[in-house]
């Protein structure tokens, strides 16, 4: 299917919180990355803050995707 339960850890919790206050960025923002990084996915979002990210995580406009 195309969807899929996935579970964060405590450590993917407390890199975010860490990479999140370091960067001064939503927490949110690096836990989503950080998700996108540890289960190879695509992240596609206009969010300004994962310009911040993109050694964690590559993320793309929906329209670079379409």
């Amino acid at each position: 299917g195309i969807l899929e339960i996935i579970m964060v850890t405590k450590q993917q919790r407390d890199e975010a919180y860490k990479i999140a206050s370091e960067r001064d960025l939503p927490t949110g923002d690096a836990l989503h990355a950080i998700i996108a990084r540890d289960n190879k996915l695509i992240l596609i979002t206009r969010d300004k803050h994962f310009r911040q990210l993109e050694d964690i995580c590559p993320f793309y406009k929906p329209e670079a995707i379409i």
